[in-house]
């Protein structure tokens, strides 16, 4: 028999890898903050991949989790935390405490994982990104 902790750990492993992977694609073509990846991913269209994706059974996202997504995605090396004060890109440190200021956008090992994403799942294939 299963029990409630190996279900309960698998479910928040597998609701985690999930939100990373939405949380990945969100700002994949454009530098965006935590407000409009939460945006992206909770008002989701077909523009970012179909109903059968298997990573949109987390949604809705609340904030704690994209921001945890995108700490996890910067210090793995798949996205880049920049400020965007003076109008161009500056590479920032991710930081909770500045994280409204922050900007993110994925680096070429993010788009990579991103093109093995789309690979992996067939209908995502077709979907531009």
């Amino acid at each position: 028999m299963v029990s409630i902790d190996s279900w309960w750990n698998g479910n928040v492993r597998d609701r985690s890898a999930d939100v990373l992977e939405l949380v990945l694609s969100a700002m994949s073509d454009d530098y965006s903050n935590v407000a409009m990846i939460m945006e992206s991913i909770n008002e989701w269209d077909s523009f970012h991949g179909p109903e059968t994706w298997p990573a949109r059974k987390a949604i809705p996202v609340n904030w704690r989790e994209v921001v945890h997504a995108l700490h996890e995605l910067t210090r793995e090396g798949y996205a880049q935390a920049y400020l965007l004060d003076t109008g161009e890109a500056q590479p920032a440190k991710f930081s909770e405490e500045s994280i409204r200021d922050l900007w993110f956008y994925v680096t070429p090992k993010g788009m990579g994982a991103i093109k093995q994403l789309y690979e992996r799942v067939p209908d995502l294939s077709s979907t531009d990104y």
